[in-house]
């Protein structure tokens, strides 16, 4: 499943409900964020601070592997060599960094690379 990006904004004035407050924290913890960007804010609106949320939405079908692939009998033993050892070096590199392995490289790319296709 591929992963691309939308967008959420909120207004959060320390004037208003907590409910809003309580809606952004629920969006938060409910979606895979991607980046937060929070400006203070003095319009017609009010005063507060204005969110703009990015975050990842997986696309739902489409995708031409599945989860449950067995990648040795997709790839050749070359390209599983290489794609094997790009694995590996994904999952130290998210040890160091203490973030989940996803976040360094998507497994659908992988394979990719070791094919010698073209990453997208």
């Amino acid at each position: 499943m591929a992963l691309f990006s939308q967008f959420q904004t909120f207004f959060v004035s320390p004037f208003g409900e907590a409910s809003v407050a309580d809606e952004l924290n629920r969006f938060l913890r409910g979606h895979r964020i991607i980046n937060v960007e929070k400006k203070m804010i003095d319009g017609e609106r009010g005063t507060g601070r204005l969110f703009l949320v990015e975050y990842g939405q997986e696309e739902k079908g489409g995708g031409s592997y599945s989860a449950k692939t067995d990648w040795r009998e997709v790839l050749s033993a070359r390209e599983f060599a290489v794609f094997d050892k790009l694995r590996a070096l994904r999952k130290t590199v998210a040890e160091r960094q203490g973030v989940p392995v996803y976040a360094v490289l998507r497994t659908i790319t992988s394979p990719r690379w070791s094919e010698g296709r073209p990453v997208r």
